[in-house]
């Protein structure tokens, strides 16, 4: 699975601690094209990268604008995850 990211959104990812190994991964292996960032990974790299992304909501540990930059990843990676991301 592909998903295009923004500067912004991406920078939103960068800025999240700790990510677990595949995510990690998966955001430095990323790469930049047409001003658009990649991210490549498989079913269980992005529904581990929507795990963390909700926590990083559901917790409080990102800031409002990050926020609204992780939920446009969330969107384009599963768009029914804007239903349960941050519970």
């Amino acid at each position: 699975m592909k998903i295009s990211l923004t500067g912004t959104q991406y920078s939103a990812l960068m800025d999240i601690l700790g990510p677990p190994e595949n995510v990690h991964h998966m955001i430095m292996d990323s790469f930049l094209e047409s001003n658009k960032w990649t991210l490549e990974g498989d079913d269980d790299d992005f529904d581990d990268l929507l795990a963390l992304i909700s926590e990083e909501i559901g917790e409080g540990m990102c800031s409002k604008k990050n926020a609204q930059h992780l939920m446009a990843i969330c969107k384009k990676t599963d768009p029914s995850s804007v239903d349960w991301i941050g519970c």
